[in-house]
């Protein structure tokens, strides 16, 4: 399997781990405004992983890569912030406390798929 689909499917489930666990724990408002932010959380990293894949051979492209999508990542949490707070469709501050840690949790998880595949190329 290619690193990106291993990516994928190694981050859903740890996602779906996260949030089982979070439902233990956690009262039921605040574990659907998790798992609506994991699914967030994974689609944002989904594509930003990709590019960075990509330009792993380059450093100038990588560095790009990196940067642009740590951007991207910290707009995603401001524009799920505004839209958390304007329509109070889910709990803000489980919400977002969930979308940070999982974004953070499938990035811990990029350096591994990122070497997979590096000496064979």
């Amino acid at each position: 399997m290619k690193p990106w689909g291993l990516y994928l499917l190694v981050g859903a489930g740890a996602i779906a781990l996260a949030i089982a666990g979070l439902a233990l724990v956690l009262p039921p408002d605040a574990v659907r405004g998790a798992a609506w932010m994991g699914v967030a959380a994974w689609v944002v990293q989904s594509i930003l992983f990709a590019p960075l894949l990509a330009a792993r051979r380059r450093r100038n492209a990588f560095f790009v890569a990196w940067g642009g999508g740590t951007l991207i990542r910290l707009l995603a949490i401001g524009a799920a912030a505004w839209w958390l707070y304007r329509s109070g469709a889910l709990p803000l501050a489980p919400s977002l406390l969930a979308l940070a840690g999982f974004l953070f949790l499938l990035l811990l998880l990029e350096p591994v798929f990122f070497r997979m595949g590096l000496r064979s190329e």
